[in-house]
Order: structure tokens, then sequence, then C-alpha cells
């Protein structure tokens, strides 16, 4: 969000979410600055999704273009959600134990399953794989596929939901049960962010070679592919 290096992009982005839509003009009167400036804040603003402009019909005289933050500037603003989230699982691991969590988590994982089986249908192991990657990319996990002699690794290099896998790793096992049911193939989860390395990193191998290296430790390859 380059456009919010600005401190005064940052007062109009503020302004707008507190006092709602509001034209350049009044944004100019109200910050005490001049209307081409504001202009140029509000298209830097437009640029990164921060601002979405409306026309507005006024008592009198033609509609107005007013300004309002989008749904992308909530962003912007302090959240409490990651810590009422985690609140909530410390609190159910509390007061119901370890499954339980456990169950609440893979519920969660259910969902995305049904969701990721519909773009992973008609492939074969390694175009399913890719897509995975690719789903997981676009969720934030900055995911990639490294193709190996026999098998594949999908390396993510970052989790979204890291501190609650650091504090519940009942989420990395819910996420290794997902990927083996949805790839159809042995996954295995070789590294974890959440436990200080690197990135994470999953093994995925045909079933007839996963059959033929049980108890065969593989060290984890960090390097991108």
């Amino acid at each position: 969000m380059a456009a919010l290096s600005s401190p005064a992009r940052l007062a109009v982005l503020r302004l707008l979410k507190q006092r709602g839509p509001m034209t350049a003009k009044a944004i100019a009167r109200e910050l005490g600055i001049t209307p081409v400036a504001v202009h140029k804040h509000l298209e830097a603003l437009e640029a990164d999704g921060l601002v979405e402009a409306s026309v507005r019909k006024q008592p009198r005289g033609r509609p107005a273009l007013v300004y309002q933050p989008s749904a992308r500037a909530l962003e912007v603003f302090p959240q409490g959600y990651r810590d009422l989230l985690i609140g909530v699982l410390n609190r159910v691991a509390e007061l119901h134990g370890a499954d339980e969590l456990y169950r609440l988590l893979a519920s969660h994982s259910q969902s995305l399953r049904e969701r990721y089986r519909i773009r992973l249908m008609g492939k074969d192991l390694v175009e399913r794989v890719r897509e995975l990657a690719r789903i997981r990319d676009e969720e934030g996990y900055m995911a990639a596929v490294r193709e190996e002699p026999g098998g594949l690794l999908l390396i993510e290099h970052h989790c979204p939901i890291f501190e609650i896998a650091r504090e519940h790793p009942e989420a990395c096992r819910c996420e290794e049960e997902l990927f083996t049911d949805i790839l159809e193939a042995p996954v295995r989860r070789e590294a974890t962010l959440a436990q200080g390395d690197p990135a994470c990193l999953y093994r995925i191998e045909p079933r007839s070679r996963a059959a033929g290296r049980q108890g065969v430790a593989v060290p984890p390859v960090f390097d991108s592919p």
C-alpha cells in the first residue's frame, strides 16, 4: 500500500473512516489543504484500492462525487480479530481439551476441502499439487512447488495463521490431513514456520513410491524452487 507512505493520505483515509462519504471539497476544507492536493491523494488511494468513489444526489444542484473507504481499507486500521480468535481457541483447549480443539479446527478444514476439490477435479497428481499451490498462494501463503525425483515439494513461505499455529500445532496437523485427502496421495509435513523453520514444507509422493520409502527420513530442503 504505497499510498499510505504519505501522512497526508493517511489523514484523508482516517477522515473518511470517521465521517463517512465526503466530497473532495469537504475533505480539503476539513484538513486545511487545497482541493488539488486532495484529488492527488484520492487518486493514489484509489489506485491502491483503499477508497471508492460514487455519485450522490444533492438536495440542490448537480450530483456530487463522494469518496469513502473500501473494504480493503479496513486492513489499515487496528483489528482485534486475531487476539479474539486465539483467545477463543485457548479457551476451548482449556475447557474441553486438545481433542475438542482438534475437532473444531478439523471442521474448518472440511469447508476448505470442498472448495479446494472443485478446482482440483479431473487433474493428475502433479497438476493437483500445482493447483493447490496456486490456491494457497491466493490465500497469502506465498506457495510454490518444486519437482524432485520421485515426488514434489509444496513450499509455503508465509503463514497467515502463524500465531494460531504456534500456539496450537493441531492447526498444522489439520493442514497436513487436508492436503493428504484432497491430493489423494501421502503428504508428509517436514518443516513449519510455527516451529521456527524458514518455510512450511510438505513432501508429496505417489503412493507406490511412498510405500517403498517408509521409515526413510528425508532432510528438509528450504531453498526456493
